[in-house]
């Protein structure tokens, strides 16, 4: 996962090599297991176990959260960004897909992330992220994601509401 979000100019098996040998404490590379093999595992892994990862990780990561919260409230920003592929160093592609995200800026942790499409709607990306916020979750929005229907939508699931004036 982390060599597909880094955006990996090398090949599989030579960022595998890479890996292995810094696991090991050395430069260079060192052969653990083919392409082949990553290849055959990426077939057979569950989504779930990214679930699974993540509700684990949060966990742990609950007192560097708790640390940083604001007057008793978690900061949780919102934003969704497009996302613009690249196959190999210089073959840029026309962006195919947004990203959107949940962050934790104190803590400096992603509390949930996800991919759609292009065409998708940022506001319907952040209603379909709403199950992974807290009641007492401070979400901190940009100006297009703001309005009535987020209020509905946050006092509908028994939400606390906080609206702080902008300055103009």
């Amino acid at each position: 996962m982390a060599m597909m979000l880094s955006g990996m100019c090398t090949s599989v098996q030579a960022a595998l090599d890479e890996m292995f040998a810094q696991s090991h404490g050395l430069t260079g590379r060192w052969r653990e297991c083919s392409d082949r093999a990553f290849a055959k595992m990426r077939r057979g892994f569950s989504a779930q176990v990214f679930d699974q990862l993540n509700v684990t990780l949060l966990a742990l990561a609950r007192p560097l959260m708790d640390a940083h919260r604001w007057h008793g409230l978690r900061v949780v920003a919102a934003d969704g960004s497009r996302l613009c592929v690249s196959t190999r160093r210089g073959a840029e592609l026309d962006a195919d897909h947004y990203a959107f995200a949940l962050y934790l800026p104190g803590a400096e942790l992603t509390l949930h992330a996800t991919l759609h499409p292009a065409d998708g709607s940022e506001r319907q990306m952040l209603f379909e992220s709403l199950d992974a916020t807290e009641p007492d979750d401070l979400l901190v929005l940009d100006r297009g994601l703001i309005g009535n229907a987020m209020c509905c939508c946050r006092l509908k699931t028994d939400q606390q509401i906080e609206v702080l004036p902008t300055e103009n």
